[in-house]
């Protein structure tokens, strides 16, 4: 099979830059999809976000001939997003770094005294927290010597009569820690080291006084540096006092989120809830989320004002075929992770291009937003003519590690609770917000209501794997990347294209 004829390569959602498909070729392939006059149409199959042009590349070769086999011409979007391989490097790089781990030991410290007597730490309850020991076992949990970390991985079972505790003030709370650092010695070596390494100052002494600045990399974002070392001349890396308040203070602030997301039900587990805010307050810019709004940038500008755009020059073509009479028997939209946002801004397209053209739409652990997919629903969900969804059940997605020990849980849950800007945005492929239907209800969580409602009204519309469902409901994905090469996961999706929903 000659990939050249059904792949269309684009770059920053564009077409015509070199090594990527042309203009000319984008038509040629559609033209030559529908001369091919297949029974089952047309299928375009949009792969994930993270995911390198050779990759890319692997995945259209091993589907295409699946998909023929289904009856369908195999049309894949390949669209270099970038390697996963870079996210989960960088995580490792971090999970390395000693500012990192002080600083989730700190955090994780505080965090369990403020949530109270609703916690249970590893091997004792609130009132008897040893904190040299919580250390250590955190320092054993780094460095893969024990099975799991001090404080649970899932959220903890509030105790019978469990009060929530008044949420202290930022200031206040950073007082009660920075005086509690006199006990903390290595935090305040490491904390040194990080004033230095980050060029705030030329030298520094640990609060007590005692043994010198550690030796650290500056892993840290820059604003992040601010906020802990404000430097005395405004934004930059001019001169900085070394302030153990501030420090306190920016511990404070993380602590805070922390509970917060704990009370709220907004947590992925204390232990992950942990690492996600420390990641958000201190790390963005390398565990990808600049990345992250780039590929979504990409997915849009695919559909831009360029003629030139890959999304763009898929519609004039299909636009053309309708005008001459010649129109597919359906298309059927194939989008795994970012592929579903890529297929959001399709549905949008297609909308003003060809508005009597429907879609057969399949989603394989998607990682679109609830509230953005509700748009497409409320404003385009006539275009859907079929639906059905492959992704994890909520137990699955929580054993899915992205990077162990620094993020034992699943890309989308990383997706949620660190790449969208915000804490725990509801996904579209996370069953965690289909399940809650008392909490994420129509009053707070509308958007997330309105998809599962909408989810709910054909009884086939989602397949939770690991499930054996019958014919077109199986899955045994038990891996967010599995799902565009799992056996059973490809035999119901080849069943649903050839056979019906």
């Amino acid at each position: 099979m000659n990939l050249d004829d059904h792949v269309i390569h684009s770059r920053a959602g564009k077409l015509g830059q070199p090594g990527v498909t042309t203009r000319a070729e984008a038509k040629r392939i559609v033209e030559r999809a529908y001369a091919a006059g297949l029974p089952q149409g047309l299928v375009i199959h949009f792969h994930g976000g993270l995911v390198n042009t050779q990759a890319g590349l692997g995945i259209a070769a091993n589907l295409a001939p699946r998909y023929l086999s289904a009856g369908a011409y195999p049309l894949f979007f390949v669209w270099e997003s970038g390697p996963i391989q870079t996210l989960k490097n960088n995580l490792g790089d971090i999970l390395r770094d000693e500012v990192f781990q002080e600083l989730v030991k700190k955090v994780g410290e505080w965090a369990v005294k403020q949530i109270g007597d609703a916690f249970t730490t590893k091997g004792s309850g609130l009132a008897t927290l040893d904190e040299y020991k919580f250390r250590d076992d955190f320092d054993n949990w780094f460095a893969g010597a024990e099975a799991a970390p001090p404080v649970p991985l899932d959220s903890p079972e509030r105790r019978p009569g469990a009060a929530r505790a008044a949420e202290r003030s930022e200031d206040d709370l950073a007082a009660d820690i920075e005086s509690g650092l006199d006990n903390d010695q290595r935090f305040q070596q490491v904390m040194a080291g990080l004033y230095v390494a980050s060029g705030r100052g030329p030298a520094a002494t640990t609060k007590s006084g005692g043994p010198p600045a550690a030796s650290v990399r500056a892993l840290v974002d820059e604003q992040a540096l601010d906020e802990m070392f404000p430097p005395a001349g405004g934004s930059g890396k001019s001169r900085a006092i070394l302030s153990w308040y501030q420090i306190a203070k920016f511990v404070a602030r993380v602590v805070i989120a922390v509970v917060r997301r704990h009370w709220n039900k907004r947590d992925h587990g204390t232990y992950v809830t942990i690492v996600e805010e420390v990641l958000r307050a201190a790390y963005l810019s390398r565990v990808g989320e600049v990345v992250w709004r780039t590929m979504k940038k990409d997915t849009a500008d695919a559909f831009g004002t360029d003629p030139l755009g890959a999304g763009c020059a898929l519609f004039e073509d299909l636009g053309e075929l309708e005008k001459a009479g010649k129109t597919f028997s359906r298309i059927t939209l194939i989008g795994h992770s970012t592929g579903a946002v890529y297929i959001n801004n399709l549905i949008k397209y297609a909308a003003q291009k060809v508005p009597n053209t429907r879609f057969n739409l399949i989603l394989l652990a998607p990682a679109s937003r609830s509230d953005e997919f509700a748009d497409v629903l409320a404003s385009h969900g006539n275009q859907i003519e079929n639906f059905r969804m492959f992704t994890m059940s909520d137990e699955k997605e929580s054993q899915d590690q992205l990077v162990s020990i620094i993020y034992p849980r699943s890309l989308l849950y990383f997706i949620s609770g660190v790449l969208e800007g915000e804490p725990d945005v509801p996904i579209v492929g996370m069953n965690r917000f289909n399940i809650n239907e008392e909490f994420f209800n129509d009053t707070d969580f509308k958007p997330v209501a309105d998809v599962r409602k909408w989810l709910a009204l054909g009884k086939s519309r989602c397949v939770w794997s690991v499930v054996s469902g019958g014919d077109g409901l199986n899955s045994e994905s038990c891996h967010h990347g599995d799902f565009d090469n799992d056996e059973a996961t490809i035999v119901s999706v080849l069943h649903s294209i050839s056979k019906g929903y």
